[in-house]
């Protein structure tokens, strides 16, 4: 049986002109190692928001006191979303990180970052990004050829869009700076064009695990630990609808309790 654990505590980060959204689920008895939960960019967000928030208490619930968080100018936090690019998401990890350790006193901390999250990490590993473990679920490998399927993919989303109705502002104009629902500024799509992610590009600097599926297992990266996602599981590339919002499946939730058991061994390789 889990333990029990308290109710997570939200909280903002940062200063009242640059304020984050975020929330500690705390482990029951004090631990060492703790897990911030990077989420996923654009409209994989709002689709995931319960299920990031069900994974946080899962792992809460096996001795990892676990904090997640939303980067500037997304989720609930301050800022519009212009300005999200990579420099800022480096800054709100800092901010996160520091956190975790500062509320829980971990010494050792965790990433556990969803599908584009992923490509950000790279330029904060390379200045020093304080983890100790990166956990990568399904990454984006190719910033560029994601971008790509981006750019498609809202064209077809726009292409579907109802007819203009009065006091309802609609365009299907792809100049507007929006990308699938969400404003995307040309500092974003630079980022994501020119980063991608092979070899040893993370694992320079810590340990890195995957969680993906079968089909999938083959990354170019150098991985340490490979955990396979159960047939069926949730996916994050559902398009824009937010009627597609899904939650922690059974075999997922097994998943995630074994990933728990694993980060709370003493020796990562």
């Amino acid at each position: 049986m889990r333990a029990a654990t308290a109710d997570w505590e939200p909280f903002w980060l940062g200063t009242p002109s640059r304020r984050l959204y975020a929330a500690l689920h705390p482990a029951a008895e004090a631990s060492t190692t703790g897990v911030v939960l990077v989420p996923p960019l654009l409209h994989e967000l709002p689709r995931s928001r319960r299920f990031i928030a069900e994974v946080a208490s899962e792992l809460a619930a096996v001795g990892l006191p676990s904090l997640r968080f939303d980067f500037l100018g997304t989720g609930d936090s301050g800022g519009g979303g212009e300005e999200l690019d990579f420099a800022s998401m480096h800054v709100d990890l800092d901010l996160a990180v520091a956190a975790l350790r500062e509320r829980t006193g971990a010494t050792r901390v965790a990433l556990l970052a969803w599908r584009g999250a992923a490509l950000p990490l790279r330029g904060w590993m390379e200045r020093g990004g304080a983890a100790d473990l990166v956990v990568l679920w399904e990454p984006i490998i190719d910033g560029a050829g994601w971008l790509q399927e981006l750019v498609g993919a809202d064209a077809g989303e726009r292409a579907l869009r109802p007819p203009p109705r009065s006091g309802v502002p609609r365009t299907s104009d792809p100049d507007d700076g929006q990308l699938m629902g969400f404003p995307a500024s040309t500092r974003l799509r630079v980022d994501l064009a020119r980063t991608r992610l092979e070899g040893d590009t993370l694992r320079g600097a810590v340990p890195v695990w995957a969680v993906v599926r079968a089909e999938l297992a083959d990354l170019p990266l150098e991985i340490a630990r490979m955990l396979p996602l159960p047939p069926g599981a949730p996916s994050f590339n559902g398009g824009a609808a937010m009627d597609g919002m899904f939650f922690l499946t059974p075999p997922v939730r097994e998943l995630v309790g074994g990933l728990g058991q694993a980060l709370r061994e003493k020796a990562w390789a």
